[in-house]
C-alpha cells in the first residue's frame, strides 16, 4: 500500500476540488443550463454552485453524485480528471 507524502496531498486538496469546478461548469454548459437552474435541480442555491465551480468550496460526495445525476453525466466520467 503507497503512502502519500504531505505535499501529494497538499497537492490533491487544491487540484481537486479545482477539477471538479471545472467539470461542473463544463457539462452544465453543455446542456444549456445557468447556474440557478442546475443549483434548483440539486436542492442548492446559486451561490453554492458558484462556489463548486470556482472552487470555493468542496462538494460531498452527495453533492457531486446529484450534480451527476441531474447532468444526466454517469459519476465515472465525472471524476475522469488528470491530477
Amino acid at each position: 500500500m503507497k503512502e502519500l507524502s504531505d505535499r501529494k496531498l497538499e497537492k490533491l486538496k487544491t487540484t481537486i476540488p479545482k477539477k471538479i469546478g471545472e467539470r461542473v461548469r463544463y457539462f452544465r454548459k453543455e446542456k444549456g443550463l445557468t447556474q440557478t437552474q442546475l443549483a434548483q435541480m440539486v436542492g442548492k442555491d446559486r451561490q453554492y454552485l458558484y462556489k463548486i465551480e470556482k472552487a470555493v468550496v468542496t462538494p460531498n460526495i452527495v453533492t457531486i453524485s446529484a450534480l451527476s445525476i441531474a447532468l444526466e453525466i454517469p459519476l465515472k466520467e465525472f471524476f475522469d480528471i488528470n491530477i
